[in-house]
């Protein structure tokens, strides 16, 4: 009997808390207020129009270590830089060889262009051999060299003698190759070591100058293994 009692009490409870809930009256709801002109706009990465993005250039770490070397120049040929660079790779080192070429004045020359009738060119020799002069080249060549001149003082004096002849012969400028030849280390070899290569390098080769520069591509020492 009393559990027929509580059972009743909660099924008269349950109607009455659904009859208050039916009973009481809608709120309505506020609309959303729009977000004040300061506010900021989340937007999702595919929404951005990229032209509109500010493009900002990267700028180069300024406290990246610079490649340092020790530049060795002065050579007197090939033989002696390839003499300096096996006693560098005997020490461990890994130096790198540059050579670079460069045009140096050697002075003038008077050169006389040859006539196209073999009679003409018979006549030339002739004449050249009445001044003394003994031509260098070949007649296939069209063209003779009357003589070389250390500096164009000298041959404007050979064009006058020339001129005054009859003859007018070309001043040409004379040009030789000089090959400078430099190594280069890196500037972090060990003092110790650095110093014992120089102490050869004095005695053998004195002529050489060493620098420290700034530098690409230079192979780093080997490490012992």
């Amino acid at each position: 009997m009393l559990r027929w009692t509580f059972l009743l009490l909660l099924l008269a409870n349950a109607a009455v808390l659904l009859w208050a809930a039916m009973m009481k009256p809608d709120t309505p709801r506020e609309p959303a207020s729009a977000p004040p002109s300061g506010a900021l706009e989340l937007q999702l990465l595919s929404e951005v129009d990229v032209s509109a993005l500010e493009r900002r250039p990267v700028e180069p770490d300024a406290s990246a270590p610079s490649n340092l070397c020790l530049v060795y120049e002065g050579f007197a040929d090939r033989t002696a830089v390839d003499q300096a660079a096996i006693l560098m790779r005997s020490n461990g080192l890994d130096p790198r060889v540059a050579i670079e070429t460069e045009r140096l004045s050697d002075g003038f020359e008077l050169v006389l262009g040859l006539p196209a009738s073999p009679a003409e060119r018979v006549a030339l020799i002739e004449r050249l051999d009445e001044l003394g002069v003994v031509p260098e080249g070949r007649p296939e060549d069209g063209a003779l060299t009357l003589g070389r001149f250390e500096d164009s003082a000298a041959a404007e004096g050979g064009m006058q003698r020339y001129s005054a002849s009859g003859l007018v012969p070309e001043l040409r400028p004379l040009e030789r190759r000089q090959e400078r030849f430099r190594l280069q280390i890196p500037a972090a070899t060990d003092r110790d070591l650095f110093n014992k290569i120089n102490r050869v390098l004095e005695k053998t080769q004195p002529e050489i100058k060493i620098e420290k520069k700034v530098c690409e591509g230079v192979a780093s020492p080997e490490s012992d293994q």
